[in-house]
């Protein structure tokens, strides 16, 4: 049996999360809100920007091209604001998580 740190996994899950093409299956694209709507849409401002969900602490936010595509932490992770990656939810610090 091979093993890992805490750590490694970690490091190997939010790795593996954020190498999905932007076009998998678990990928949304979202049309930038127009005001009206109560949305979490996010303002892509720069290419590969990686957003919180302010709805969900186990989603994310990837800017491609102008356009939000809503992307899965795999399991049980939630996304990590400030690493940008999908991290374990007491190490996430996620505002929309239970940790926060």
């Amino acid at each position: 049996m091979i093993k890992t740190s805490r750590l490694a996994a970690t490091v190997l899950l939010a790795v593996g999360a954020l190498c999905l093409p932007a076009h998998s299956a678990s990928a949304q694209p979202l049309a930038i809100s127009d005001g009206d709507s109560p949305s979490p849409n996010p303002r892509c401002e720069n290419e590969g920007d990686l957003i919180a969900n302010p709805d969900d602490a186990g989603s994310f936010f990837h800017c491609s091209h102008e356009v939000a595509y809503l992307k899965d932490c795999p399991s049980i992770l939630h996304f990590n604001p400030e690493l940008k990656v999908c991290d374990w939810p007491e190490n996430a610090n996620n505002p929309a998580g239970p940790y926060a």
